[in-house]
């Protein structure tokens, strides 16, 4: 029976080490992660004829957003700036992040780069990307 309890002590010691260090782990990946840029959520859609990406910016200005698009990617960047200054109080609650936002997402076709357009409205982010016109296929018989 002592040899079960001093296990079971031991299996207890194990686990609330392991504990511990998951929620350093957590502080720690928290800590890590606050720094780093945004990652704005999109939806991408194809059809035949084109692909459109939406993308949410809530509180970006149009002049704050830039689009870098080759044949076959997109890259968004926009910056979140803070609104108002506050000096003299303290927050409650600090949800809202600001700063800078990036994505880099490879598109599942090649477009056509120069028939590409953007709209901003309400803070949705709305890109139509042409596809290249597909080129027709000869199927050779081998002998």
């Amino acid at each position: 029976m002592k040899k079960r309890s001093a296990a079971e002590e031991m299996f207890n010691d194990i686990m609330g080490t392991i504990k511990d260090k998951q929620k350093d782990l957590e502080r720690t990946v928290n800590e890590y992660t606050s720094n780093m840029p945004l990652r704005p959520t999109m939806d991408v859609i194809e059809d035949g004829e084109q692909l459109t990406v939406i993308t949410d910016l809530p509180g970006v200005k149009r002049e704050d957003i830039k689009l870098d698009i080759t044949e076959d990617t997109v890259e968004i960047t926009a910056d979140f700036n803070q609104e108002f200054e506050v000096e003299g109080k303290d927050f409650i609650r600090m949800e809202r992040t600001y700063g800078k936002a990036n994505r880099v997402i490879t598109l599942p076709a090649k477009i056509e780069i120069n028939e590409t357009s953007a709209k901003f409205e309400n803070g949705v982010l709305t890109i139509i990307l042409p596809k290249v016109e597909k080129k027709p296929t000869f199927q050779v018989k081998v002998d």
